[in-house]
């Protein structure tokens, strides 16, 4: 890997140098989002306000119990499919606010959500003296509430199944759900409900997302579903950030302006959530969620990604009670939150990709097909920091594109570098020599590097850690003037995790807990060197 990185490096230092001087640069800053709050007294009255933010008319309204979710948690998409605002309502008595914002939208048309133990009689006479036609989609329990919905929308060759006993998981993809008018199914967290498993066997999708860790849904439950995917964090922020990342492309979240927008709900409380999910579908943007005095770092760095040349517009959903000051004050910028690399970029360079290899194992294994996991891996624990993190790839292709050669691709992943004032760049690869007893690990930084001691303290600080996670033989931290690590402009390694070329180390190198663990030692000596 390394000798071609360094037999390019005096020949074009001097021409990239002139070259980036040509370039624009993109501003890379903490978040710094304008902001508004649209929230009313109460959770009735915030729904209302949603719903005359984002629509002047609707034929069909949804109703919702304002006190309980269950009945209500698949009901996003469903509100996409017909172009609904979802309104709130407590089960004793239908409040005389929402029938007002009925007549407004000049609806003639309510679905209640849930079954008559849930909106019963006291709900339905008023729509019945309004004049109003309605009908209810609600089955035995919450799950089959679900099936009855997912009926109603038809499939369309892929599931979404998500915890029913709690309400994080299933609000946070909602807005995908409705734009891809995919199904939303309810599960326990270790027991797949019959009328779920049913309805999974009808839809035979060839592809099943799952949203949650596992102790939301378990790996047992969900064995033998087609084309399974797990969409998941550590704690119910992540989860929707991983969501955000997963969604983007198909949330295009258009700027107007030149402005991106997104939705900032509670994360502690389901109401927020459901009605601003509904409104985030309708405009194609992306829901986020946070604590009531704390922005997560997972939200911090997603929301980080989803500005628009640094520029974002963040709807904040509830007043100061829900979301307080010191959050609006976190996205406004004024303030940073407390997770730990808040406000840092941090550029990950997965060796090779595409029509380049990297080297070759001694059983055929590529080293491209090592250094992606780890550097998404990675990514994932840096972005759960609060950071903002850049891939310079994240699949199998090179950051120079179709004009693929050994020189546009390393130019492109110093450009990347540069051009966004990353504040650290770690590039990741496989080590390979002629000897196949030749093994261990190595970190690597240029002395040659405009910040040279920066680069060896973050190297030592890296190598230490990785070695603490995969055990090799330690080579220490060096000097070499690889191209990526001399020509970026900020602190920057080269990490060789251990040696392609040696058998032993070859099949760790391709082993997901050995990729797991290079990411969590390269996280964990991050850390170190930011002081932590």
């Amino acid at each position: 890997m390394w000798q071609r990185i360094v037999k390019w490096s005096a020949l074009l230092f001097f021409g990239l140098v002139f070259w980036l001087g040509t370039q624009t640069a993109v501003s890379a800053s903490p978040l710094a989002a304008d902001t508004t709050r649209v929230y009313g007294a109460d959770r009735i009255e915030t729904a209302i306000r949603i719903s005359q933010a984002g629509w002047q008319s609707a034929s069909t309204v949804l109703l919702a119990r304002a006190d309980d979710f269950p009945d209500s948690l698949v009901s996003v998409p469903l509100s996409k499919r017909l172009d609904a605002p979802i309104l709130l309502t407590y089960p004793g008595q239908l409040d005389t606010t929402v029938l007002q914002e009925i007549k407004r939208l000049g609806a003639n048309h309510v679905i209640v959500l849930g079954g008559e133990g849930v909106m019963g009689s006291s709900i339905t006479v008023p729509l019945d003296q309004a004049g109003l036609q309605w009908e209810r989609i609600g089955g035995q329990d919450r799950y089959d509430t679900a099936v009855k919905v997912a009926e109603r929308l038809g499939g369309n060759g892929q599931v979404i199944l998500a915890n029913g006993d709690n309400f994080p998981d299933a609000l946070a993809i909602g807005p995908y759900a409705g734009l891809t008018s995919t199904p939303i199914l309810l599960t326990q967290a270790t027991e797949l409900p019959q009328t779920t498993r049913d309805e999974l066997t009808k839809f035979a999708a060839a592809k099943t997302y799952v949203i949650g860790g596992e102790g939301a849904v378990s790996s047992e439950i969900v064995q033998g579903l087609s084309g399974l995917q797990r969409i998941s964090g550590k704690d119910r922020y992540e989860t929707a950030a991983q969501v955000y990342w997963f969604s983007k492309e198909s949330l295009s979240n258009t700027p107007v302006n030149g402005i991106s927008k997104a939705y900032l709900v509670t994360g502690e409380d389901f109401p927020d959530a459901l009605v601003a999910g509904a409104l985030a579908e309708k405009q194609n943007t992306t829901l986020f969620m946070a604590a009531k005095n704390d922005l997560p770092g997972a939200t911090y760095s997603a929301l980080l990604d989803s500005s628009v040349d640094g520029k974002l517009w963040v709807v904040l959903i509830g007043g100061t009670g829900v979301l307080s000051s010191q959050v609006q004050e976190m996205v406004e910028g004024t303030a940073l939150p407390s997770s730990l690399l808040a406000g840092m970029t941090i550029v990950i360079d997965p060796g090779h990709g595409g029509p380049d290899t990297g080297a070759i194992g001694a059983s055929g294994t590529y080293e491209k097909n090592n250094t992606l996991p780890v550097g998404l891996y990675l990514a994932d624990l840096l972005r759960a920091s609060g950071a903002n993190v850049i891939l310079t790839r994240d699949n199998d292709t090179s950051p120079a594109g179709s004009n693929y050669t050994e020189l546009s691709d390393l130019q492109a992943r110093v450009q990347i570098a540069n051009q966004n004032k990353a504040d650290l760049f770690v590039s990741i690869h496989n080590d390979s020599f002629s000897n196949p007893d030749a093994g261990g690990t190595t970190t690597y930084y240029s002395s040659d590097s405009v910040v040279a001691d920066k680069s060896l303290a973050l190297g030592a600080d890296v190598q230490r850690e990785v070695e603490k996670q995969l055990g090799l033989l330690d080579r220490g931290t060096k000097s070499a003037n690889f191209y990526v690590v001399k020509n970026t402009t900020m602190p920057a390694i080269l990490v060789e995790l251990g040696f392609i070329s040696n058998p032993t180390e070859e099949k760790l190198l391709s082993s997901a807990d050995f990729q797991k663990k290079a990411a969590e030692g390269i996280y964990q000596g991050i850390l170190t060197y930011k002081g932590y």
